[in-house]
């Protein structure tokens, strides 16, 4: 697996002009109306961390943009390290999908549970295990993460689910290692639930961490698939459904670049004698993946 580098002031950058909520268009005029002219390409290679600010002029631009995204002095131009190296050799930047639109339903929780922004955390690996009941239901989710800092002082890691139907009871984590439960943000009606894991000490960037967990349901109705939503790329990603005592008639991966956007059926998956199905993948794009089947 190759170790994620990421940049620590194209990652604080990107996650605010996230938080932001602002195209960069529209971050441009914002700048232009203080007087700094900024190409777009400019500031798109800095979220993206193909180059950084380097001269005069753009070291003033971004102490503009700092308050533009009403982040404190000092945010942005205290993480700019040593010059970017240049050449052919750098490569195309690595894609995202913002959390918002991947996760729509988190804003009706974001100001009790008020989530950090998102990037913070560079996901080496992600392992789920998801548990299914002697009805098909939800029962366990099974969580293992491998995650290094992007930033400094990373305090927390922020969890999200969401069911297929409302819930008839708030879910609990179990199991809680390299780390505590912190908030929990539940909305019955839309089976969304996001969950605050407080990190037993802060972070340095590049430190690195193993974080598990387990989240157990409440009773409900049969399930015919189970899926991850990634913001940003990831090495390795592992899930594996259990069914218990009901095995599917056929097991498929699927994939979609996002919610509402076309599902791409993948390889069929067997459940075996143990009832269970493993998907396992590499170089991991941002989208969604996950396993469906019929019962």
């Amino acid at each position: 697996m190759n170790r994620p580098s990421p940049s620590s002031f194209a990652v604080t950058l990107d996650a605010a002009i996230d938080e932001a909520g602002l195209s960069l268009d529209r971050l441009q005029h914002h700048l232009a109306a203080r007087g700094v002219r900024l190409s777009r390409s400019a500031l798109s290679y800095w979220r993206r961390g193909r180059s950084q600010p380097e001269r005069e002029a753009s070291m003033v631009a971004v102490t503009h943009l700092e308050a533009v995204l009403g982040l404190e002095p000092g945010t942005l131009t205290s993480r700019l390290g040593p010059k970017a190296p240049r050449g052919r050799w750098l490569g195309e930047p690595a894609c995202r999908i913002e959390r918002r639109r991947l996760w729509p339903q988190l804003r009706v929780l974001a100001d009790e549970l008020k989530p950090p922004p998102d990037g913070q955390l560079a996901f080496w690996s992600i392992h789920d295990r998801m548990l299914l009941d002697e009805h098909g239901g939800e029962r366990a989710l099974q969580v293992r993460m491998v995650a290094e800092a992007a930033v400094d002082g990373v305090d927390r890691l922020m969890t999200y689910y969401q069911g297929d139907s409302a819930l008839t009871a708030d879910p609990r984590y179990h199991y809680v290692r390299a780390a505590r439960p912190g908030r929990v943000c539940v909305d019955r009606a839309t089976g969304m639930v996001a969950g605050e894991l407080c990190l037993t000490h802060p972070l340095a960037l590049g430190e690195v961490t193993v974080v598990e967990y387990e989240i157990r349901f409440p009773p409900g109705p049969p399930i015919d698939h189970y899926h991850r939503r990634f913001t940003r790329p990831i090495a390795e990603y592992v899930s594996q459904v259990s069914f218990g005592s009901r095995k599917p008639r056929s097991v498929r991966s699927f994939e979609q670049r996002g919610l509402g956007g076309p599902e791409h059926p993948g390889r069929p998956l067997s459940a075996g004698s143990t009832h269970a199905a493993t998907l396992a993948l590499r170089d991991v794009r941002p989208g969604i993946y996950g396993t469906g089947w019929q019962w």
